[in-house]
C-alpha cells in the first residue's frame, strides 16, 4: 500500500501539469474565437502523434535525460507563451451576455 501511495504524490503533480494546459487552452480559445476549436484538436492529435514518435527517437539518439529536458524546455516556453497572451488573473473565456 505504501508504495501506492509514493506513486501517486509523485506522479500527481506531473499528471495535474500534463493535464491542465490543452483544457485551459481549449477555454481560451472558445472564449475568443470558437470556429478555431476543430483546429485546436486537430492540432493536439498530430502534435500528439508527432511527439511520441519523435521522443523515441531523440531518446534513442541522444538518451531520455535529453528528452526530459527538452519537454520541460517546452512546457515552459508554452506556459510563458501563454502567459503573455493572457496576463495572470485575467478571465480567459468571454461570457456572452443575453
Amino acid at each position: 500500500m505504501a508504495k501506492v501511495v509514493i506513486t501517486l504524490v509523485l506522479i500527481a503533480p506531473l499528471a495535474f501539469c500534463m493535464g491542465m494546459p490543452f483544457p485551459l487552452g481549449l477555454a481560451h480559445v472558445a472564449g475568443y474565437a470558437p470556429h478555431l476549436l476543430p483546429w485546436a484538436w486537430g492540432v493536439n492529435g498530430c502534435a500528439s502523434l508527432i511527439s511520441a514518435i519523435l521522443a523515441t527517437l531523440l531518446a534513442i539518439h541522444l538518451g531520455f535525460t535529453w528528452v526530459i529536458l527538452l519537454a520541460v524546455l517546452l512546457y515552459s516556453l508554452a506556459a510563458f507563451l501563454e502567459l503573455r497572451i493572457v496576463p495572470w488573473g485575467q478571465t480567459i473565456i468571454r461570457r456572452k451576455v443575453n
